[in-house]
Parts: C-alpha cells; sequence; structure tokens
C-alpha cells in the first residue's frame, strides 16, 4: 500500500484475480462444472422406476401442463421446468406419476433436469 502523489489516495497492488493467467481462471470455472455434470450423469436412468421426488414434483409439472391450478407453498420455477421437460419428452400431462412405477421417458426428463441444474451451479 502506497500513496499516490498527486491524489492523495491509496494505491493498492493489483488484486489476485488480475494476476492469475486467464487458462487457470477458466480451468477453475470449468472443472468443477465438469466434475458436477459427471457426477449428476451417472447412471441417471437407474432405477427405471418412478422415485418419491420423481413422483412430486412429476405431477405437479403435468398438472401445469394440463392448466390445473396448483396452491403451493414454493415458488414454481422447478415445477415449471419440469412441466417443460415432460413438454419437450413428448407427454401431455396424463401421467400422473405413481410412486414405484415403471417411467418409459425418463432419460429425456432426468437428463433435461439434470442439464438445468448444472447450468446454473455454473
Amino acid at each position: 500500500l502506497r500513496m499516490d502523489a498527486k491524489s492523495k489516495l491509496p494505491v493498492y497492488k493489483a488484486c489476485l484475480a488480475t494476476t492469475v493467467p486467464q487458462r487457470q481462471q477458466a480451468l477453475v470455472c470449468f472443472l468443477p462444472t465438469i466434475a458436477a455434470a459427471v457426477a449428476r450423469l451417472w447412471h441417471i436412468e437407474t432405477p427405471n422406476r418412478v422415485t418419491w421426488d420423481e413422483s412430486h414434483f412429476g405431477r405437479m409439472g403435468a398438472m401445469y401442463l394440463n392448466h390445473t391450478f396448483i396452491r403451493d407453498a414454493h415458488p414454481p420455477l422447478g415445477k415449471l421446468m419440469i412441466a417443460l421437460a415432460q413438454h419437450w419428452a413428448g407427454r401431455n400431462g396424463t401421467f400422473t406419476f405413481p410412486s414405484g412405477s415403471l417411467f418409459r421417458f425418463r432419460r429425456m426428463a432426468r437428463w433435461t433436469h439434470s442439464a438445468w441444474w448444472i447450468l446454473m451451479r455454473w
């Protein structure tokens, strides 16, 4: 720390972000994102049955596709994203996601939802 003679204000040394090469900054950003993607997507298609979370949130996503009013204490963004994934998978909101039932379109639904989480973490 030194004082600038002209403005009489303190002059600080360059911060760490400007001294670290840009390639290393990119690695610090992308490596955890890639590790998170691998961890989240590894064996994402198992089990092939509807789990508890999918039963709850998938049913709410189907209700959004059917334009059914839902009274819920939580914000709707996540459920709207699930409804969009169901729409992209070609679903029309008729599957009610009974817990333990066979989940035929799990690949599209789980991959889409996981991709949004990975991008939000990035």
